[in-house]
């Protein structure tokens, strides 16, 4: 067969193996050969064999483990067994579920940055009050960011929309305190000017409060703020939820009602499931890494290999390399 698509995924990183393996054993994919890392007791589980190519590794990555040291201390983990194949070009794109920390600092020492980038950002799709989803940068990788990088999650992320999703000139938002070009601290003010500059369909400021209306296609923030902003969405949905069961259960009228907008409620939930979106994917390195939840199941992980698959098809890192070597922009 041609042109097979070899994704790594790390049985390591995720909180239960169980559902990777269950993944693993059903997921069926003529295009796609899964290369699976992890003990041999693990390993060992998996029943299937066509087109599922098994790395037994000897070490872990703990959440405990110096982040960035990790690649150096344990070069037989999962994790940093399988960003060596990927480095080495042995697979197109790794799926870990492990310690963000450690992913993005072997990802950052052991796959190098695309020419220009100083700080790569983590990004992800993000739900959207209507059917469009939006991509966010930074979700954390760097508290701390420039100006300049705040302008290259822009160009890189303007990459992914048009590779990925087909839209030709994506619109881009600054996270900020305000809507006017006055609002923010000095590097969000210098930022905006230098995204006002150089980048096409910049739409200026976005407060927090819009960022689900689905006004743009792409937002980007530091990771401080930006990090923030994504706990903040995960919690107040997960809490909405909880509250609207409470507020159904409490007598035999209400469990009555609840039967009638479960439809609605079971759509809600969904909307805001991060499992359908695919994994945070480091923007700035040279190859693709995505990482997924600790807890995900077998559907976020289906959606984290269509990602992957997705990008690989698209060449999308191959094109992120070039554009910034020639310094174009959209």
């Amino acid at each position: 067969m041609h042109n097979i698509m070899k994704i790594g995924i790390d049985i390591l990183g995720i909180d239960e193996p169980s559902r990777i393996i269950n993944f693993v054993n059903s997921y069926k994919d003529d295009e796609v050969e899964l290369y699976v890392y992890g003990l041999e007791e693990n390993l060992n589980q998996i029943t299937k064999t066509e087109n599922i190519i098994k790395n037994v590794c000897t070490e872990e990555v703990l959440m405990s483990d110096d982040a960035a040291r990790v690649h150096r201390k344990k070069k037989d983990a999962s994790m940093i067994r399988m960003l060596a194949d990927l480095n080495n070009d042995v697979i197109d794109v790794a799926i870990s579920g492990g310690s963000t920390g450690a992913f993005m600092a072997s990802s950052l020492f052991m796959l190098g940055r695309i020419e220009g980038i100083s700080k790569p950002g983590l990004a992800s799709l993000l739900p959207t009050r209507s059917e469009h989803k939006f991509l966010f940068t930074d979700l954390g990788a760097n508290v701390e960011a420039k100006p300049d990088d705040l302008v290259n999650y822009a160009k890189l992320g303007q990459l992914y929309m048009k590779y990925i999703y087909n839209i030709e000139t994506p619109s881009v938002a600054l996270l900020n305190v305000g809507v006017e070009e006055s609002k923010g601290n000095k590097v969000y003010k210098e930022a905006h000017k230098l995204l006002k500059e150089d980048i096409t369909n910049f739409k200026g400021n976005i407060e927090a409060r819009e960022i689900l209306e689905h006004k743009y296609d792409i937002v980007i923030a530091d990771g401080f703020a930006g990090n923030i902003l994504l706990k903040s969405i995960e919690g107040v949905a997960s809490s909405l939820g909880k509250m609207i069961k409470g507020i159904f259960l409490e007598n035999l009228i209400t469990k009555i009602s609840a039967l009638l907008v479960k439809k609605g409620i079971t759509a809600f939930k969904k909307k805001f499931d991060y499992s359908e979106y695919g994994g945070a994917f480091l923007l700035g390195i040279k190859k693709p890494s995505i990482k997924i939840h600790g807890s995900s199941d077998e559907n976020a992980l289906y959606y984290a290999v269509q990602q992957a698959k997705q990008i690989h098809k698209t060449k999308l890192y191959g094109i992120m390399i070039e554009t910034m070597e020639k310094g174009e922009t959209n």
